[in-house]
C-alpha cells in the first residue's frame, strides 16, 4: 500500500494530470459557488418575508409592536442570512464531493489508459458494456435512497446524527468510485467479481479515508483524480496481481 501511494503521488504531480486536475476543480467550484450563492439568498429572502409578515397559521404576530420593532432591524437580515450561508456551506462541502466525483468521472478512462501505459502495459479489452455498467450505478442509487431514509430518524438523535447521514452518502461515494474505476480497469468477468467483493477490503477502506478527506474544504475538489489514481493501481494490483513498474517522468 505504501508503495502504491507513493507511485500514485508521483503520477498525481505530473503535468499531464495536474491540468486533468485543474478542469474539473474550477467548474465545480464556479457551478457550486453559484448554486449556493443563488439558492442561499433566494431562500433567506423568502423565509425573512414570511417572518417579516408575522403570520404562522395558528400563531398571528402582525399586530405585535415588539414583533414589528424585531423583524424590521437589520440584525434579523444578517442573521437570516449568515444562517443560510453557512448551511450552504456544509451543503457545499457535501455536494462538492459528488460534483467532483462526477466530473472527474470523464476522465477516468484517460487516466486509467495513461497508469496503464506508464507501469503496466496490460491488455485491457473485454471491458464491461457500458448498459451493464449504467444499471448497476442506477441499482446503487435506489439502494442510497433505501439507506438514506432509514437514517432519516436518528437524524434527530444528538451525536449519532452526524454519523447517520453520512452512512448512505459514504455507501454512494464508495460504490460508485468502485464501479466508475472497475469498470475501466477489469474485464467483465472480474467487474463483476469486483463488484461482489466490494473491490477488497482495501478498496473499501481507501474509500473510507478518501471520503473523510473530502469533508476537509477542498480536497475533495482537489484531490479526487489522485483518489482515481490510486485506486486504479489498487485494482491493478489486487485484480491482475502485477507491481507498477517504476519510470521517470
Amino acid at each position: 500500500m505504501i508503495e502504491i501511494f507513493s507511485i500514485s503521488l508521483r503520477d498525481f504531480w505530473t503535468k499531464k494530470f495536474i491540468k486533468l486536475t485543474i478542469m474539473p476543480l474550477i467548474l465545480s467550484i464556479l457551478l457550486l459557488g453559484f448554486a449556493v450563492a443563488f439558492s442561499a439568498s433566494s431562500v433567506s429572502e423568502a423565509l425573512i418575508g414570511v417572518i417579516q409578515t408575522g403570520d404562522f397559521g395558528y400563531f398571528n404576530l402582525s399586530d405585535n409592536e415588539i414583533f414589528k420593532i424585531v423583524v424590521s432591524s437589520a440584525i434579523l437580515k444578517w442573521f437570516m442570512a449568515s444562517i443560510f450561508y453557512l448551511f450552504g456551506a456544509y451543503l457545499v462541502l457535501i455536494v462538492s464531493v459528488f460534483v467532483a466525483l462526477f466530473v472527474v468521472g470523464f476522465f477516468t478512462p484517460l487516466v486509467v489508459k495513461e497508469i496503464n501505459a506508464r507501469h503496466y502495459g496490460l491488455d485491457l479489452s473485454d471491458l464491461p458494456s457500458t448498459a451493464f455498467v449504467m444499471r448497476k450505478m442506477i441499482v446503487e442509487i435506489f439502494k442510497f435512497l433505501g439507506i438514506l431514509v432509514v437514517s432519516l430518524p436518528f437524524l434527530v438523535l444528538p451525536f449519532l446524527n452526524f454519523i447517520a447521514i453520512s452512512v448512505p452518502f459514504f455507501y454512494l461515494y464508495y460504490k460508485f468510485l468502485l464501479i466508475d474505476v472497475a469498470s475501466n480497469v477489469l474485464n467483465d468477468i472480474k467487474f463483476r467479481l469486483a463488484l461482489l467483493e466490494g473491490g477488497t477490503m482495501a478498496f473499501s477502506v481507501s474509500c473510507l479515508v478518501f471520503y473523510i478527506l473530502c469533508l476537509v474544504p477542498f480536497v475533495g475538489l482537489f484531490f479526487q483524480l489522485f483518489f482515481i489514481i490510486f485506486l486504479t493501481h489498487l485494482l491493478f494490483y489486487k485484480y491482475h496481481k502485477v507491481s507498477p513498474k517504476l519510470q521517470e517522468f
